[in-house]
């Protein structure tokens, strides 16, 4: 995996007792040739004994500094990792003396973890005596989140068994070293001043919600009620499928043999396109704004001959979040000829003791559903009834067993994800979008897709001029598209 030559990466594992941080920082450094830094509280607490002071705090705070400086100096492979970090001092000596020493917040402001690791409470707790509060991970996680999300630092949430979160925390590492491989964006296109590391999340916030977005694809990656910390969007668990909502540019779908023609030459383009895996700037953030910004490059003229500018809007109301895409032609003399789509993941089921069969999709008039079979992703020609003149659609796997439910010209726009054992719900809502498909990844993936498109799959055969595949719109010189869909949870 490269990394670059002169940037040392830092990856925090931060979270309540019990969770597994030492286990996993120890896993990630051996597979990656690298050092970590232990927590200093434990070796400090194992000399002196379980009862401690706010001085035994600060002390333990200067020998976790000491311990990670020292780890930096054995790094290997452009990063390292830490065993617990000074977030972890700031919690614990808030709950068990009512405040924090102003040292410990400064250091904490001023360091910048490339990548934070929330650690779940969904292990078992191991009890150790130098562990206090068996009965307070949740509490202590729901602080170590916010505190996460206030600092906007660039973190992700582990959970599962012990092999799962080896298997997620390589993933972001991964995808953490791929991205800081890439070389950083033009200032010019920033508003923002430039900065030596830059986040890779931004969360909008609201009394009622919090929205998490990733600069890589412009993503949101998750959505959750405040009053019950209630997640919606899919973890992106690698071992199932690991995205949480992809926007779909310039290709909605796939082509025959992922290739195209278009005034005489030929290109590859991957399914569903380039721009989920591509970095947008950020034009702007406020509290309940998020404005991404894409633009064509070297790279994707590689691949799509087009000069394009798309910009991705997010707005947070309540629990109400707004995805809107506007895409320009900046060219003078050239059309742009693309597709658009969503294909934001819900988690489903949305809590513990339901399961998949428990939902159905909710539609707000009495319809009539004739999918449009898929092949490899290619659309068959064939179609199958679904629905006739009903107003709910029951979930189950084997709904999915032919691939994505593709809808053409549907007259409804918008649907609502229930449960028949919650009130919790999942409410889509895709005025004038002319493609409709519904998708999950099959028995044991707890979640599915909605997704409204402006563009569709191709049709099986062999591949063919761009300017004639279905869907695909045309924007003349200076034009903008605009399209947007909103998403309600409750």
């Amino acid at each position: 995996m490269p990394h670059p030559p002169n940037t040392l990466l830092r990856v925090s594992l931060t979270g309540p007792e019990s969770t597994g941080k030492s286990t996993l920082a120890a896993q990630l450094a051996a597979h990656y040739g690298t050092s970590f830094a232990p927590e200093f509280a434990r070796e400090y607490l194992a000399l002196s004994g379980p009862h401690y002071t706010p001085e035994d705090l600060e002390k333990i705070a200067r020998g976790q500094l000491a311990a990670e400086a020292e780890a930096a100096t054995r790094a290997r492979n452009g990063l390292f990792f830490c065993d617990s970090d000074l977030l972890v001092i700031k919690i614990w000596s808030e709950h068990s003396f009512g405040s924090c020493p102003e040292w410990i917040l400064r250091t904490i402001d001023q360091q910048q973890y490339d990548l934070a690791l929330l650690m779940g409470v969904d292990l078992p707790w191991e009890p150790d005596p130098l562990r206090e509060h068996p009965h307070l991970r949740q509490h202590f996680y729901d602080l170590y989140r916010r505190e996460l999300s206030e600092r906007m630092s660039n973190f992700a949430e582990i959970s599962g068994s012990g092999e799962r979160r080896f298997a997620q925390a390589r993933f972001l590492v991964d995808e953490l070293l791929r991205t800081a491989a890439q070389p950083s964006d033009s200032a010019s296109v920033l508003e923002e001043p430039r900065m030596a590391y830059r986040p890779a999340h931004y969360t909008l916030s609201t009394p009622a919600c919090q929205a998490t977005f990733a600069a890589h694809g412009a993503e949101l990656t998750s959505l959750r009620t405040t009053a019950n910390g209630l997640e919606y969007i899919w973890p992106a668990d690698p071992a199932v499928w690991a995205r949480h909502a992809p926007v779909l540019f310039p290709l909605v779908g796939r082509l025959p043999d992922d290739a195209y023609s278009y005034e005489g030459r030929h290109y590859k383009l991957p399914q569903h396109g380039f721009a989920r895996d591509q970095e947008f700037a950020v034009v702007r953030h406020t509290a309940t704004e998020l404005v991404f910004r894409l633009h064509h490059d070297e790279t994707t003229r590689a691949v799509f001959p087009f000069a394009f500018e798309l910009t991705i809007t997010y707005t947070l109301r309540d629990t109400e979040l707004t995805v809107r895409w506007d895409v320009r032609n900046p060219a003078t003399d050239a059309p742009l000829l693309f597709s658009i789509g969503a294909h934001p993941a819900v988690r489903c089921p949305l809590l513990p003791d339901e399961k998949f069969e428990d939902y159905y999709f909710e539609f707000d008039h009495p319809v009539t559903l004739e999918r449009h079979l898929l092949q490899g992703g290619l659309l068959t020609g064939q179609t199958a009834p679904v629905l006739t003149e009903e107003r709910e659609l029951p979930l189950s796997y084997n709904l999915f067993a032919d691939d994505a439910l593709v809808f053409k010209h549907y007259d409804f726009s918008g649907l609502t994800l229930r449960s028949h054992k919650s009130a919790h719900f999942v409410r889509f809502q895709f005025d004038g979008f002319p493609y409709l498909g519904l998708w999950t990844k099959g028995p044991g993936a707890n979640f599915v897709c909605v997704e409204p498109w402006h563009g569709i799959a191709s049709a099986a055969g062999k591949p063919g001029e761009l300017s004639q595949k279905e869907g695909i719109l045309t924007l003349e010189p200076g034009q903008t598209f605009t399209a947007a869909y909103t998403i309600t949870v409750g």
